[in-house]
């Protein structure tokens, strides 16, 4: 129940960005890295591991975690901004993108192998999103964007090699400096707000109070998600869990044609199209080896 949990909060979160709409994009995000900042650093203290301080001693700990703050940054940044503008779509191609773009990590960063159906998995991506290039125009880069970003995040910690929690705890704190200042620099000079102009929905909120509060569960809206996310990834499988990361991205999909009034095209359909069926030979060959695996076992312990 974690695990869908915490991806059901991921799924109607553009529904809390659209609420926020009437704020321009930077200053939400600038926002973001404050409140997840104290909202990470007390859930630390609330499961007892606050000895996070000592990484700071660490140069490459510092590098790996400020390395890694910037790039969820500008993952959130992207996603924030596009919600609020009218490519809800765009971000779910994005996530729907990201155990394949895992995948090309995993080719040039840990020079790992890829399996045939994962070379299949890849250049099917790959024809979805060069169609949907050519046929919609440049509204991919969002869904790059976004699917290499979150890659590129993982790559970076896995890299780095240091404990989930007092690692994130580090990269909030990081983060949560940089936030304090680019709003430091906005109360003196306001306008670099409008790099990102707000761009209000028919739902957003326009009463300063409500505003602030709801800028305040940024964090809140940050924390929950992976407190549920750690607690199943203790409980269930890395292959169901896998799985279950694909409720998220629907769910925006979802969202953004039934409730926001997005239009679906031809484009978007066979870019969906192309990824689904390349999760799909992913998520068949991973089923047929854990069901080979067994087999293989009894086999080793009848030979013995």
């Amino acid at each position: 129940m974690q695990g869908i949990g915490c991806h059901l909060v991921w799924g109607i979160m553009p529904i809390y960005w659209k609420l926020l709409s009437a704020i321009p994009a930077l200053e939400v995000l600038s926002w973001r890295m404050v409140w997840s900042c104290v909202f990470v650093v007390l859930l630390c203290a609330f499961v007892k591991r606050t000895r996070f301080l000592h990484l700071l001693r660490d140069p490459r700990a510092v590098g790996t975690f400020l390395a890694s703050g910037l790039i969820v940054t500008c993952n959130w940044g992207v996603y924030v901004w596009a919600t609020n503008s009218g490519h809800l779509l765009e971000t779910s191609i994005g996530y729907y993108l990201c155990p394949l773009c895992n995948i090309a990590f995993g080719l040039l960063v840990f020079k790992e192998r890829l399996t045939p159906m994962q070379k299949l998995a890849t250049v099917l991506a790959a024809a979805g999103v060069v169609f949907f290039m050519v046929v919609h125009g440049g509204d991919v880069w969002i869904a790059l964007a976004l699917a290499v970003s979150f890659s590129a995040y993982g790559a970076v910690k896995k890299k780095g090699g240091y404990p989930a929690l007092p690692g994130m705890a580090l990269e909030s704190l990081l983060t949560g400096l940089l936030g304090a200042g680019a709003l430091a620099v906005g109360a003196v000079a306001p306008w670099i707000w409008q790099v990102a102009p707000a761009t209000p929905d028919f739902i957003a909120v326009t009463s300063p109070t409500l505003d602030f509060a709801l800028l305040v569960g940024c964090g809140l809206l940050t924390a929950i998600p992976l407190l549920l996310y750690s607690a199943a990834a203790n409980r269930i499988s890395m292959t169901v869990l896998g799985f279950i990361q694909y409720v998220s991205p629907t769910i925006a999909m979802v969202l953004a044609v039934a409730f926001f009034g997005e239009q679906f095209t031809f484009a978007h359909g066979v870019c969906f199209a192309l990824i689904w069926c390349g999760i799909a030979a992913v998520g068949i060959e991973s089923a047929l080896a854990k069901r080979k695996s067994p087999q293989l076992e009894d086999t080793a312990e009848a030979t013995q």
